[in-house]
């Protein structure tokens, strides 16, 4: 009986020994697997006016073209190629006394707005420059008094 405990002690100390000489050979092993990660990133944009919310003129004199004092500034966020586009908000605008509609379209006619920036996917910063030209028949239709335009900008993607 003691013989086969010592045969079964040895058989013990023997697995032992071979299984940590596998484990110290497992040790430099790898092994890897790999997965398929998908993912669709929508048509998406977003446009805000980072400065310039409010940009004069000087006092108009005469006929002739005038610059802004200032640019707007906007910011172009899209995942795709883009168009800015914009037009003057009637309803949120103040005009003085007596204009009119032809009071509209000589304004929506004399006031130019020229885009700066690509319209490319990713951060766009785009200037927006304005002139104000009026004729001489152009002046005849705008009465005296403070004019407050109000120009909406809209980015829409071309997707």
């Amino acid at each position: 009986m003691r013989m086969n405990k010592l045969v079964v002690l040895g058989m013990l100390v023997a697995t032992l020994v071979l299984g940590g000489a596998v484990l110290a050979t497992a040790a430099g092993v790898s092994s890897s697997a790999s997965a398929n990660v998908s993912f669709t990133i929508p048509a998406w944009i977003s446009l805000t006016v980072t400065s310039g919310g409010s940009v004069s003129f000087a006092s108009i004199t005469g006929p002739g073209t005038y610059a802004s004092s200032a640019d707007t500034n906007l910011r172009v966020i899209s995942t795709t190629a883009w168009t800015l586009s914009d037009q003057i908000v009637w309803t949120s605008s103040t005009l003085p006394l007596g204009a009119n509609g032809v009071t509209q379209s000589t304004l929506t006619a004399s006031l130019a707005r020229a885009y700066t920036g690509p319209g490319t996917w990713g951060l766009q910063n785009v200037a927006v420059k304005y002139t104000l030209t009026l004729s001489d028949s152009g002046l005849a239709n705008l009465p005296a008094g403070d004019y407050k335009l109000v120009v909406q900008y809209t980015a829409t993607t071309n997707d």
